[in-house]
């Protein structure tokens, strides 16, 4: 067992001045355990210099030097610095305060080096190379050091050990193969193996080639025995060719050497061709899809050529992402190549080493690792192709993306079934076919910026790039016909395609769809297949659809102008939509001074927003909510146009004709002619015309049928919400120049009520109706609604009435009473059996029957005498309320029960008021105004009679006794209590009986309420601020 070296404690206190005592410690460790070798040393008086050989784990060069009590040091560890040093120049430093002190006590008058002479020098088999230890000179033994040792000069002169020089020269590395090497045959190297040769030249430009580089700390000059300090980053690279060894691939000695390239004191080359002489040519790459020897897969090959198509052999970065042949074979498992490829994904995105702790797996981890950091590190790969005998350049960020689009779009398990083939000259996957197809047209995306071409089956692929166009054929001011122009290639495309897929496979090519291309697919289909009237097709396989268009879809032949479909409009009508879409914000038009001082802001942007509409001749939906005065903004709009128009024709719900009437009245001078009641006849001299949706319907084709009006208002169009109802066709047979449509719920059941609205306010607006009628998924909600946004104006209370009083709604869970639970379980129970044995063509009338059977037993039940628990709880309410002086509404769907309702009230001796469906408009004027301005304390109110049309803001409590499975109905009768003009906090009370359908019918409201705020979302500024954008135009296509 080897003594420990005792060092006397006065050198260990002398080293306390230069060195911590952490330092120290280990220094002692070092001297106990390494070994030291002093190269050089020498002595004056007050000052010393000492320079040697440090191995702990590894060798290190070490210098120290004193002068007048200034201690300095130098080490190439990366533990050194200035002014702490390092360990292994403590350790030294007490070496050599250990020896000085041994010879002190020897009477020895100078420090020399202890050298063991062997009677001979050393020497080196070849030249050029690099000596990994002094045991493998010629001559050595295995315990040799360096500094130990002569060595015998081409001259055959002996020198010790010479002390280590700056490099002030060049270091040459000449990479040959080693196929040329007679000491490599056995090895039987392939072209790719290269083996590096060294030479030095001198400042002066004299060559040495008979040179030695001493691992990778010196060059040894056998022919002047001088030796050469390396500088940090070349010993750095030489270290990593100890490890890797120096016959190699050419790739690795590359991705080992390129940080060298750059370096004053190196000179690279290739087969004895400097590297800078070395023509450097861009590598380019493409891949191809074939049929695959795997059943059920394809072969996704990718192949790297140069300018002239010459196929260039991949670098070895290429195996970091392979299997056979590459590294992640190396894997234990396969699982753990997969989850080493996620990490090292994710590592790539968020610039992190965690891929490093999933590669443990790897037999072949060192070099997996060392070509991960080398791309990861480098903004290019250098590489050369030995056969070619020139160095390529691959993009380093091309490359990454090929990295992670193979597993991010073909999946993970890419991997399982990839080859590297050096001799083939490429590398591939095998991938399920589903896999390839359903990715490819991602891969392509995101690729396509590096121009990489893609092939299947020896044809390019590509997105889809049509020569569809348009040729007008006749137009007047409302409509024009064109005919659609299509190839026989491109119509093929058009029919095979699913707008859910990204590409199709047509006439044996592989057409990808991106967004653009899927948009105006989209459109094709619907002309040729929905929309066409007509068509044919000439001598060169093209075919012509005939096509009618309305004028308000000249934005969606505008948009697929971009798309390159040419020669649907005319010059005006881009110049038109040019001007509409650079639109910055609405523009002002002149407003009489009595408007000015009544109208509220958002009042004048509705009005300046129909007036601009109207002025470029497209039609507008009004949705404000109930009680934000639309009827006056429209006013507003006809007294300011009046003297450019003839005929004015509104339509209303005969509830609100007499409304209409006196707000003309009180807010213009305009001349009003009432077409209602028996006896009526059309006045000639009348511009405007009040209607009600009865008499519309049946006079549409006789009184209305040869009119034609400037401008057409239809007032609460959500009476005509069904497209396929007698009203709503009979609107669409009027004519009329500009349509406005006014409106506080513009869909109540589903999205073809949306539709059809909209299409009564700018018809043809979507083409084709039926083809929207059937979907109303999230995505064809906000295309409708983002296809409508410039001609639907809506704003709410709460974003423009922020003055009204306070609104709580109250859902108030009441339960039966035994008795009423009894007869209501027992008439579930008759039902349910009733509709099993029910005939399937009468269903769905007996489950609407059914429904409101149950319903009306939730409000009240004759059985041996009436019980009403709701009727229970409105009296205990209304008691207190009227005590208080409260004005109170009462909402009902049924007039029996309003019936119940009126007795019990009678009984309690209140005045009330009601409207029902019963009752002529001067009737319900007379009950509205006791009820404003009179002593009626309680107004009871069918929810159909009197939900739209009427203001009572005199009210501060409402009732809605039964609740109805639309809520937009349940808000309109709210509304009209809660509108402008209302001063008191309002409270609505919804009484629910539990455990009964009334809680089903509460989930249904839930589901109405989320369409309409799909459609018109509060949050969407664009729909309640009346500014018309160059994206509002934009989106009726996108």
């Amino acid at each position: 067992m080897q003594k420990p070296t005792i060092i006397p404690h006065h050198i260990i206190e002398s080293g306390k001045a230069f060195f911590a005592q952490n330092l120290i410690m280990k220094a002692q460790r070092i001297i106990e355990y390494g070994r030291i070798n002093i190269s050089f040393s020498k002595e004056r008086e007050d000052r010393y210099i000492v320079s040697g050989i440090v191995s702990e784990s590894q060798p290190h060069q070490v210098k120290i030097q004193s002068q007048s009590g200034n201690f300095s040091s130098n080490c190439n560890c990366h533990l050194w610095n200035e002014e702490t040093h390092c360990p292994h120049v403590a350790a030294l430093y007490l070496h050599y305060s250990l020896s000085k002190n041994y010879l002190n006590d020897n009477q020895t008058d100078q420090l020399k080096s202890q050298v063991v002479f062997h009677g001979h020098g050393v020497h080196v088999e070849n030249y050029g190379t690099i000596v990994k230890g002094a045991s493998k000179l010629m001559g050595a033994n295995m315990n040799s050091t360096y500094s130990s040792l002569q060595y015998l000069l081409t001259s055959r002169k002996i020198i010790n050990f010479p002390l280590p020089q700056e490099l002030s020269g060049t270091l040459h590395i000449n990479f040959l193969p080693c196929e040329d090497f007679e000491r490599f045959e056995v090895f039987n190297p392939d072209p790719e193996t290269f083996f590096p040769l060294f030479w030095y030249e001198d400042e002066e430009g004299k060559e040495y080639r008979k040179i030695s580089l001493l691992e990778n700390h010196y060059i040894f000059n056998w022919e002047l025995g001088e030796l050469y300090k390396l500088p940090n980053i070349v010993s750095d690279t030489l270290k990593k060719t100890l490890v890797s060894g120096e016959m190699n691939s050419i790739h690795e000695h590359l991705r080992l050497y390129t940080p060298l390239i750059d370096h004053a004191q190196v000179d690279v080359s290739i087969n004895d061709k400097k590297f800078s002489d070395i023509e450097i040519e861009n590598a380019n790459i493409r891949f191809s899809i074939k049929a695959s020897s795997r059943k059920g897969y394809l072969d996704f090959k990718g192949e790297l050529f140069d300018k002239e198509e010459r196929l260039i052999a991949p670098p070895l970065i290429f195996k970091t992402m392979l299997s056979d042949g590459g590294f992640l074979n190396s894997f234990r498992t396969k699982n753990d190549s997969y989850d080493f490829i996620k990490i090292l994904l994710d590592s790539i995105e968020y610039d992190n080493s965690e891929y490093k702790k999933f590669s443990y797996s790897s037999s072949e981890r060192g070099k997996l690792i060392d070509w991960i950091e080398y791309f990861l590190e480098r903004t290019d790969i250098i590489f050369y192709d030995s056969g070619l005998r020139k160095l390529f350049i691959l993009n380093n960020e091309l490359f990454k993306d090929i990295y992670r689009c193979v597993f991010e779009f073909f999946g993970l398990t890419a991997a399982r079934f990839s080859f590297y083939q050096k001799a083939d000259k490429n590398f591939y996957f095998q991938l399920p076919k589903n896999h390839l197809l359903n990715g490819i047209s991602d891969f392509y995306r995101q690729t396509r910026k590096y121009q990489i071409p893609i092939f299947y089956n020896n044809n390019e692929v590509k997105t889809w790039n049509s020569n569809i166009r348009f040729e007008r054929e006749r137009s007047n001011m409302d409509w024009f016909e064109l005919k659609l122009v299509v190839s026989d290639e491109d119509y093929d495309i058009i029919r095979q395609a699913d707008l859910g897929e990204d590409m199709l496979i047509s006439n044996d090519q592989l057409v990808l769809m991106d967004s653009k291309e899927k948009e105006l697919l989209k459109f094709m289909k619907k002309y040729t297949k929905h929309e066409q009237q007509g068509k044919e097709m000439n001598q060169d396989q093209v075919q012509k659809f005939s096509l009618n268009f309305k004028r308000a879809r000249i934005f969606e032949l505008f948009e697929l102008k971009k798309h390159g479909i040419e020669g649907a409009l005319t010059s005006e009508e881009e110049v038109l939509c040019e001007n509409l879409l650079n639109l910055k914000e609405m523009p002002k038009f002149p407003v009489s001074s009595h408007f000015q001082e009544i109208a509220r802001d958002y009042q004048l942007t509705g009005y300046h927003w129909l007036r601009f509409l109207f002025k470029n001749k497209f039609g507008a939906c009004l949705a404000d909510d109930m009680g934000l005065g639309k009827t006056l903004q429209t006013i507003m709009f006809i007294e300011s146009i009046i003297d450019q128009v003839e005929k004015v024709l509104i339509i209303c719900p005969v509830s609100i004709l007499l409304n209409w009437k006196n707000e003309i009245d009180k807010f213009s001078s305009l001349d009003v002619e009432m077409y209602y009641g028996d006896g009526r006849k059309l006045d000639g001299d009348k511009k405007i015309i009040i209607t009600s949706y009865g008499i519309m319907k049946k006079e549409s084709y006789t009184t209305f049928k040869d009119l034609n009006f400037d401008i057409l208002i239809m007032d609460e169009v959500q009476h005509l919400k069904n497209i396929r109802s007698q009203g709503a066709i009979a609107a669409r047979n009027l004519s009329a120049n500009f349509r406005i449509c006014l409106t506080g719920t513009p869909v109540e059941n589903d999205l073809s009520e949306f539709y059809n609205i909209m299409d009564l306010s700018i018809p043809g607006i979507w083409g084709d109706l039926s083809l929207f009628r059937s979907s109303s998924s999230k995505k064809s909600r906000l295309l409708a609604r983002q296809t409508v946004r410039p001609f639907i104006l809506r704003r709410t209370k709460e974003q423009v009435l922020t003055e009204l009083p306070e609104k709580i709604e109250n859902h108030i869970y009441l339960s039966f009473s035994e008795v009423e639970r009894q007869h209501y379980l027992s008439s579930l129970v008759g039902i349910k059996n009733r509709m099993q044995n029910i005939q399937q063509g009468r269903k769905y009338s007996e489950i609407l029957k059914s429904l409101l059977q149950l319903r009306q037993l939730c409000l009240w039940q004759n059985s041996e005498s009436m019980r009403s628990t709701k009727i229970d709880f409105l009296i205990e309410n209304l008691e207190q309320l009227v005590e208080e002086g409260h004005k109170v509404l009462v909402f009902s769907q049924f007039t029996t029960y309003l019936d119940l309702i009126q007795n019990k009230v009678r009984e309690n001796s209140w005045k009330f008021a009601r409207i029902d469906g019963s009752q002529t408009m001067k009737r319900r004027q007379a009950e509205v105004e006791s009820f404003q301005d009179g002593d009626a304390q309680i107004f009871l109110i069918s929810l159909k009679a009197g939900g739209v049309g009427l203001n009572l803001t005199a009210a501060s409590y409402i009732f809605l006794m039964d609740p109805w499975w639309n809520p937009a109905v349940e808000s309109q009768a709210i509304d009209r209590a809660y509108r402008i003009g209302q001063e008191n906090k309002l409270t609505v009370y919804r009484p629910i009986i539990k455990d009964s359908v009334e809680e089903k019918v509460l989930v249904l409201q839930n589901t109405k309420r989320e369409l309409f705020r799909d459609l018109m979302a509060d949050d969407d500024e664009n729909f309640y601020s009346g500014k018309l954008t160059m994206e509002d135009f934009q989106n009726l296509l996108s």
